[in-house]
């Protein structure tokens, strides 16, 4: 398996799966909200900095990260604790 991810790197990566989530959303569909968008978030995620976890696992994982003010921070927080 390659290498943990940086947590700057995570979030980067994080914050990159968002805008071009949301750019998909707008455009391919319209603007109506698409309910699998952890897996495009980890397919986008992995794409960037290599499989370090398996794909389904990862799409877990973000469904399962706390909310907060900065999303992309605690999410990368939460994925590097359970890596």
């Amino acid at each position: 398996m390659p290498k943990t991810p940086a947590k700057l790197d995570l979030v980067e990566a994080l914050n990159a799966a968002a805008a071009a989530h949301h750019e998909y959303e707008r455009v391919t569909l319209e603007g109506k909200r698409d309910e699998q968008w952890a897996g495009f978030y980890a397919a986008y995620v992995l794409g960037q900095l290599g499989d370090f976890a398996l794909p389904n696992v990862l799409t877990r994982w973000l469904k399962d990260a706390p909310s907060g003010e900065n999303w992309s921070a605690s999410t990368a927080d939460h994925v590097l604790a359970l890596l």
